[in-house]
């Protein structure tokens, strides 16, 4: 199981990292005109297409794994606006951005208007489909899915699309970087010093001692790789409230709360499903869910402080 996990973890931290490199490169490229029915695509190939498009996959397989929870116990979110909706919140920054040019159409606005959207489209669909009966379960289990697979997710685009150029994906990679030191810091330490169960009906494994030592680690990593990368010329990594030793060390201490939180909130979910793992399509690491809970809930907050904490002067 560890020699699975250890396989397959490295092979999709070197696929994203190698997309996310990819993607910031062509942003810095000069851009061809690509026209298809006399829409030049150029432009939105060449910034944030390929990051989009892997939040997009990660948020599908995520969202299939939380309706099977919900059939797990019987109930019946709608599923098919489960995935147009959560691929929308996904996709919606990486569309107004590159619609910037023309309209100003990049606010954060427009993401509560398509939930607001899913909402009535969703009262329709069920009475429609399904009529009264489990209206108010079906609804509240479709938005929530929408949400938590599509929102938290779409926030990751945001930071991208919103940052740019090449330091957007780096940042969308440190980002998540410092969440999965965490989980890493906090399963080794754990497993060698761990004696106190953290919250032992949710997540029997976790210690008060893993828990200390994944922030730990989050906090040193945060700090020797930011200082690292602020040799790249990355503005927010240079200069502001987010640079320097200790701008870095808060930033690893926040991410380090949120990646906790965001492991626990999915140990909930599969716990009230009596599911072990989210899936089975990642050897050793069982589900998408499984894999990306941390950094999911951690989105809003890494967006909130390179776009906007990160700013301040």
């Amino acid at each position: 199981m560890l020699r699975h996990r250890l396989i397959f973890g490295t092979l999709i931290a070197a696929s994203v990292i190698g997309l996310a490199l990819l993607d910031g490169w062509l942003s810095t490229r000069p851009v061809p005109q690509w026209r298809v029915l006399g829409a030049d695509l150029g432009p939105w190939l060449f910034n944030g297409a390929l990051l989009t498009g892997l939040f997009l996959a990660f948020t599908l397989l995520a969202t299939r794994e939380l309706t099977g929870f919900a059939a797990a116990q019987g109930h019946r979110p709608l599923r098919f606006e489960s995935y147009l909706f959560g691929a929308g919140l996904v996709i919606g920054p990486f569309v107004s951005f590159n619609l910037k040019q023309t309209a100003a159409w990049h606010d954060e606005s427009w993401g509560m208007l398509w939930l607001a959207i899913a909402l009535g489209y969703t009262f329709c669909a069920q009475a429609v489909r399904r009529g009264v009966k489990g209206v108010f379960v079906n609804l509240a289990m479709t938005l929530f899915i929408i949400f938590y697979a599509g929102g938290m997710a779409g926030y990751y685009t945001k930071l991208r699309m919103e940052v740019g150029g090449f330091a957007g994906p780096l940042l969308v990679l440190f980002s998540i970087f410092v969440v999965k030191i965490t989980d890493t810091g906090a399963f080794f330490i754990g497993s060698l010093v761990g004696r106190t169960k953290l919250i032992p009906w949710i997540s029997p494994k976790k210690t008060w001692e893993g828990l200390l030592g994944g922030i730990a680690v989050a906090v040193l990593g945060s700090v020797l790789v930011g200082r690292l990368l602020s040799g790249l010329e990355i503005e927010p990594l240079r200069s502001g409230p987010l640079s320097g030793w200790l701008g870095l060390a808060v930033f690893g201490l926040v991410m380090a709360v949120f990646s906790v939180a965001g492991d626990l909130c999915a140990s909930l979910l599969k716990r009230d499903a009596a599911i072990k793992d989210s899936g089975n399509v990642i050897p050793g690491m069982g589900g998408m869910l499984d894999v990306i809970d941390s950094p999911l809930l951690a989105a809003p907050a890494a967006w909130f402080c390179w776009t906007r904490i990160a700013t301040l002067n």
